[in-house]
């Protein structure tokens, strides 16, 4: 890994991450300024909630909603957070060489004395690194106001929670390294990469319903991240597991087809 690699990578996206980093901020903020009043309306609330339709509260697993964490899980940890992470990741993942390309700076990138794979390694350390960044925004940010709005919540599994999410956005991020290495198009790897992600989370929504669609549970990373609520029932090993080692293939994969394709400039 080259650190100069690894800087110039956090030097073109910082603006990017710090937006990011802010509306991770702002949504962890504002829904947690609602909490208080969910909770003062106690049964009204539980009432409203059930007054659902069964399908809805199906498709976002909304149990003990009046609960730290069911309230978390419902509002913060089954959507919003999830497709921060996957569109940081894929952004990220898509421009480590797909954009270089598209500049037409590929060519003197890879002349350097400097072998594509360490290139491409340097880029993946910053991503993984952006990564942990807003993993622990969002932890800090959960950790530092549950306080302030009375929610009950344990430590350990807001940290387990936030990182099964960060790993969510590992693998998505080697989908987009992966894409990127094949295609050498940044439009294309970002397009496919997001789309990738909302057919994952729609059919990760459906599967309680279409029982047609309860076969792909085993390979959906949504199902891997957040098919147990982790907040109030701990560490889903199993699903973390298969993230962490998807996206060392997906890695690995992405090192091995860079050194292999003919890059344009």
């Amino acid at each position: 890994m080259r650190i100069v690699l690894f800087k110039k990578m956090f030097r073109d996206h910082w603006k990017s991450l710090l937006s990011w980093g802010l509306v991770i901020v702002f949504m962890v903020t504002v829904q947690l300024s609602v909490y208080p009043s969910i909770v003062k309306s106690g049964n009204a609330a539980k009432q409203f909630i059930d007054a659902y339709p069964e399908a809805f509260k199906k498709i976002f697993r909304m149990t003990d909603y009046t609960s730290g964490s069911g309230f978390l899980s419902t509002e913060l940890f089954s959507l919003m957070l999830p497709l921060v992470m996957i569109g940081v990741g894929v952004i990220w993942g898509s421009s480590a060489t797909a954009e270089e390309e598209e500049k037409g700076t590929a060519d003197l990138l890879f002349s350097l004395p400097i072998s594509r794979r360490n290139i491409l390694l340097s880029k993946m350390a910053s991503t993984v690194v952006a990564l942990v960044i807003l993993a622990t925004i969002t932890f800090l940010n959960v950790y530092l106001l549950m306080g302030f709005v009375d929610l009950t919540l344990s430590t350990k599994n807001l940290a387990l929670a936030c990182l099964s999410h960060l790993f969510l956005g590992i693998f998505f991020s080697g989908i987009g390294f992966l894409l990127g290495s094949i295609t050498g198009r940044k439009g294309l790897t970002i397009g496919i990469g997001s789309g990738l992600g909302l057919v994952s989370f729609l059919f990760f929504s459906l599967a309680p319903l279409v029982s047609n669609f309860k076969f792909t549970n085993p390979i959906n990373p949504f199902q891997w991240t957040i098919g147990k609520n982790i907040l109030a029932e701990g560490l889903d090993a199993a699903g973390l597991a298969k993230l962490v080692i998807s996206s060392l293939i997906l890695y690995l994969a992405a090192l091995i087809l860079i050194e292999r394709r003919q890059i344009h400039s």
